[in-house]
């Protein structure tokens, strides 16, 4: 039962997720840009390695991390549709999806989508000012943010 509130997991583990592998690939850029320019191939085969590793790293993140992030999802989709955060999991376990909730509560499905993207843009706002992430990486986040919630809110769980 608890596995049918992964929306905000979805929306939040994509984003975090991104961000955490984003980081690592960052960590690795220096080293890349310092090899020549006669050896990028081998320097081009030893970045790979470095991003699969940071690709494991975001999903152990996101494991350990799952409870919060669906948390922290489903009280932003409340807040949005308007109702309590415990009615809304009733209604997802119940097989409904947020954006079903939201029209039978009289709201856009696109404002909870909103919502959802700009809580996420401030959370990588926050990881830019912490310089976990660099403003580059942002952006590439934010631009797949909303078709990365609108996945989210439409999905139904069985």
């Amino acid at each position: 039962m608890v596995k049918k509130i992964v929306i905000p997991v979805l929306v939040a583990g994509a984003l975090f997720g991104g961000a955490l592998s984003a980081g690592t690939a960052s960590a690795t850029t220096p080293t890349t840009t310092a090899t020549p320019a006669t050896t990028a191939t081998p320097a081009t085969s030893a970045t790979a390695a470095p991003a699969a590793d940071g690709h494991l790293a975001a999903r152990a993140w996101l494991r350990a991390h799952r409870r919060r992030l669906r948390r922290e999802g489903a009280a932003i989709s409340a807040k949005a549709i308007g109702v309590t955060t415990k009615a809304l999991v009733t209604e997802l376990r119940a097989g409904k999806s947020v954006a079903e909730v939201a029209t039978e509560h009289g709201v856009s499905v696109s404002t909870v989508v909103n919502a959802l993207v700009s809580a996420a843009d401030a959370r990588v706002d926050q990881a830019v000012a912490k310089h976990t992430l660099t403003p580059a990486q942002a952006a590439a986040i934010k631009a797949k943010l909303p078709a990365l919630a609108t996945k989210a809110v439409d999905h139904v769980f069985k």
